[in-house]
Formats: structure tokens, C-alpha cells, sequence
């Protein structure tokens, strides 16, 4: 046991599980129980060992406190609705899978097959695959790590010699087309968890092996672990490749289809670009219950939630300057407005703000503080912030990671697909107040000036109403939304409001 707790792995201890498909199965029923909703936001939630008399102490451990706002996690609505569905994917997974049985020794047989014949992998009818997408800065990955965090990273079965691994966390390829590079991940992985393994060594041989015989490998060793749940990050990296980023996917998915291995796929809005090209990256990437991760909004849900209201009010509370003050509607626009409802630019704004305070003495947050170290510190964020507060998708587009879904799908199919607009029908850059690049032209042109706006500005500029799509129908997002409601191409619906030609005009075909 001691030799097991050193390698982080516990001894399988088993408890009967009252759900039909899962009961007798070892694999499940040494998992941790299943957590309630009440219990995920109390398990979820992180916050600091604050007491308020923690605001006399010097100031140099009052920064070190400052610090622990980086692991702070308010539990959200979207956060129980994630790890109920990982939960019901990781046990899913798990039926059928047994040692020691018939099924088990058959897909032995078939990967060991496989790896003779150099087949490649079939596909399967098994999707359980899921993509959790959003704009950086929203603690997707964060939150995955908390709630697989609950499960031994191995568990060691005696009865039949057997390590499990509940979940193999990677991240893909920086190149985003290198299929040995994702395999040499996987192998890395394990060998760090499974004591003495040396699969890198076996099965990669040092990075000589061929991609199909590697992901041979790499199945054989995620089947005799049991593998139960492949998280496969940074999914956006694929688009950085201009060939073969499909090639990647469909490896990884059907080998691990194969294996019965459900993966969630982690990535920026970028990620749109590798999934709305291929209906069948789509599919899987749908269908478990998994919502876009879009910035917190400063208004109330139809529910009657304000899911920023709810996540401000707990991280205010934390204030180690020695004089607090009350969160109130100005504070409120203020840190919307600076932060765009991005939840790590928040906890930075507020973190960075009380450690000004306490350097310069004055020791208490105001929206003129506020207002000068966003101006100060978060220089290089103001471009994208200005693109996500003024909601344009020119802007939007020229930082793929927070570009709507939509925007990229524009770029990506529209672009792909037609290549020729009309220039006459689009509105022109003095109709629309210049183009993307213009507009980030201008924005640099104004940092100085900005720069010297007061934080009461600010604050009224997150009050003023915006110009809605409706009052603008020389708009191409027109047809985006129109297309979006009624499942048209996008095209088609430029074509229809005017704003491109059909290509046979454009090209003389005699």
C-alpha cells in the first residue's frame, strides 16, 4: 500500500451501485459515489482562508494573500450542468469494460490484430464525445481539473492485477497536425502515473515509430489501464494547421470509439474553425448537455439569475485592503465594463487594484483606482476588451479566440467556399465606419487619449444602450442571425438581403 500511495495510487474499494448498468461493474463501483447538486457547489467552490482580521497585517503578507485569488472558483450554473454530464460520460464509458471477460479479451484481440495488419481504426456508433468551447479567461479548464480532481489518479485492483486511470488529461499538438505528437502525450502521461511503465520507451521507441503502429500502441495501453476518461485540451491548436488537422481528430476519436473511451474536447472560440468543417466533428462534438462558455452577462437571466451579480458579490468579499468598501452599482458597471464579464480579467482587476491601494497607502478600492490600474497594467488586453465591449464582429474577427461562433463560421465557410463577393452590395468602409483593420487602427491612434478618460466615463459608457442589429439592415451579421434562426447557409441568406452576387455573375464562364 505504501509503495501504491507513492506512485498517488490507492487500493480499489468497492461499493455496490444501485444503477442497474453499472452494478458489478469493478471499474465503476471503485469510483467515488456520484456527487448531488448540492454537493458539487460546495466541492467546486474555491475561495481563500480570508478572516477580516487578516487586514492588519503588513502589507507584504497581505500581497502573498492577494495570490490566492488565482485558484478562486465561484460554482455556477454552467459548472453543475458540466460535471453532471462528465460524470454520466466517465461511467458510461465504463459499461462493457470489465477485465477478465469475453469483451474485454475480444478487443484485446482486435487491437493486437490491428497492429499486425496495420489497419487502421474503425469507425464506430459509439459517440461519447463532447466539446467544451468558450472565450479564454472563463476557467473551463480550471473546473475540469476541480471535478476530475475528486478521483484517485490510479486505482489499483488486486484481485486482478489491474490499474485503472479514471482520466488522461493532454494537450493537443501546438502544430496541430503531428499525430505522433499527441501519441508521445498519451505514452508521457501514463508512464508518469503507472509505477515502472516505460510505454514511451516500448512503443515509441525513442520517436522512430510510425504514426499507425504508435497509435496502436497508445490504444493497447489506454485499454490495459481502462482509461476512462480522455481529456484532450487546447483543441484549438488544430486549426494552426493547414493540413491535416482532420487526419488528428478522426485518429483519435475512432481509436478511442474503439476503446470505449468518452473524450471532452477543451478549446477557445477558435476551435469552431476544426469542428464546422467536418459534419461528422460536429456531431460528436454535440449532444452531451455541454453549453457555450460565452462571458458572464450583467443581466439577468430569464430565470431571474445575474450570474455575474452572483459571482462579483462572492469574490468581493475579499478584500484585504484595511479599508473595505460596499459593492454598489458603480463598482458593479465599472468592473463589467473593464472586465467584459471575463471572469479572469475580474479576479486580475480586483487582485491588481488592492495591491495598488496597499503600495500607494491609500488602502481602499474606488472606481478612480480601478479605472487608472486597468489604463496601467492591462494595456496589452485593451484591444480585445474594446472588441468584446463594443460587439462588432469586424473587431471580433481579428482575435479568433474570442470571435463569436458565428463570425468564424463566416470567415470559414463563406470565405472557403464562395471566395468572390460583391463589393458593390457590401457596405462600404465609410458606411460602416471603416473596416476591422481601420477600426484597430484607430483604436491605437486613440490609446493616448483613452488613456486619459476619467473612470466617471467609463462607467457611462457601460450604461449606454447599443445600437441594435435592427437599426443597422446594411449589416452582414443580418444574415448570420437571420441564417442562425432559421437553419439557412449563410450564404443563402446574403445572397437573399443583397449582400453578395451569385458567382456566375462574377465569373465569365465563355
Amino acid at each position: 500500500m505504501d509503495e501504491l500511495s507513492a506512485f498517488g495510487a490507492v487500493e480499489a474499494t468497492y461499493q455496490t451501485h444501485h444503477l442497474p448498468q453499472y452494478r458489478g461493474n469493478p471499474m465503476v463501483e471503485a469510483l467515488p459515489a456520484t456527487l448531488s447538486a448540492d454537493e458539487l457547489l460546495e466541492f467546486l467552490s474555491v475561495r481563500p482562508g480570508f478572516e477580516p482580521e487578516q487586514r492588519q497585517w503588513a502589507t507584504d503578507d497581505r500581497l502573498h494573500m492577494l495570490g490566492t485569488l488565482r485558484s478562486f472558483v465561484v460554482p455556477l450554473q454552467r459548472h453543475i450542468e458540466l460535471a453532471q454530464t462528465l460524470d454520466s460520460m466517465l461511467r458510461s464509458g465504463y459499461v462493457g469494460r470489465m477485465p477478465r471477460t469475453p469483451e474485454y479479451m475480444r478487443r484485446c484481440q482486435s487491437i493486437y490484430d490491428g497492429a499486425r495488419s496495420g489497419a487502421s481504426f474503425s469507425s464506430s456508433s459509439l459517440q461519447l464525445s463532447a466539446l467544451l468551447m468558450g472565450i479564454p479567461g472563463m476557467g473551463k479548464t480550471t473546473v475540469v481539473k476541480r471535478w476530475f480532481s475528486q478521483f484517485p489518479d490510479v486505482i489499483y485492483h488486486r484481485a486482478t492485477n489491474t490499474y485503472q486511470i479514471p482520466r488522461l488529461h493532454i494537450e493537443m499538438p501546438s502544430d496541430g497536425s503531428s499525430i505522433k505528437g499527441l501519441g508521445h502525450a498519451i505514452l508521457h502521461a501514463v508512464d508518469r502515473l503507472i509505477p515502472g511503465a516505460q510505454y514511451y520507451e516500448t512503443y515509441a521507441k525513442g520517436g522512430r515509430t510510425g504514426a499507425d503502429a504508435l497509435m496502436r500502441g497508445v490504444a493497447r495501453v489506454m485499454n490495459m489501464h481502462f482509461v476512462g476518461f480522455l481529456v484532450a485540451d487546447e483543441i484549438q491548436n488544430l486549426a494552426n494547421a493547414h493540413k491535416g488537422k482532420q487526419t488528428v481528430m478522426t485518429e483519435l476519436v475512432s481509436a478511442c470509439n474503439e476503446l470505449g473511451v468518452p473524450i471532452l474536447f477543451i478549446g477557445t472560440n477558435k476551435a469552431a474553425k476544426v469542428f464546422n468543417q467536418d459534419f461528422r466533428q460536429s456531431r460528436r462534438s454535440c449532444g452531451q448537455g455541454i453549453r457555450h462558455w460565452d462571458r458572464l452577462s450583467n443581466e439577468e437571466s430569464t430565470d431571474g439569475v445575474n450570474e455575474w451579480r452572483n459571482f462579483l458579490e462572492t469574490l468581493w468579499s475579499f478584500q484585504w485592503t484595511r479599508q473595505p468598501v460596499a459593492l454598489d452599482a458603480q463598482f458593479d458597471a465599472l468592473m463589467h465594463h473593464y472586465s467584459q464579464g471575463v471572469i479572469d480579467i475580474a479576479i486580475k482587476l480586483f487582485a491588481s487594484a488592492q495591491a495598488r491601494a496597499m503600495r500607494d497607502g491609500s488602502e481602499r478600492l474606488s472606481a478612480e483606482l480601478i479605472h487608472e490600474v486597468f489604463e496601467t497594467e492591462f494595456e496589452l488586453m485593451h484591444p480585445m476588451v474594446d472588441a468584446l465591449r463594443r460587439n462588432e464582429s469586424e473587431l471580433l474577427a481579428l482575435y479568433d479566440d474570442v470571435a463569436p461562433i458565428s463570425t468564424a463560421a463566416l470567415a470559414e465557410s463563406v470565405g472557403r467556399r464562395t471566395q468572390v463577393l460583391s463589393t458593390a452590395q457590401v457596405p462600404t468602409p465609410h458606411q460602416q465606419g471603416g473596416t476591422a483593420a481601420a477600426s484597430a487602427t484607430q483604436h491605437r491612434s486613440n490609446k493616448k487619449t483613452s488613456g486619459k478618460r476619467s473612470a466617471d466615463a467609463a462607467v457611462r459608457d457601460a450604461t449606454e444602450t447599443v445600437t441594435s442589429l435592427e437599426d443597422r439592415p446594411e449589416d452582414y451579421r443580418q444574415a448570420i442571425q437571420s441564417a442562425t434562426d432559421t437553419s439557412a447557409q449563410v450564404y443563402q441568406r446574403m445572397r437573399e438581403l443583397g449582400m453578395a452576387r451569385p458567382l456566375e455573375a462574377l465569373v465569365d464562364l465563355t
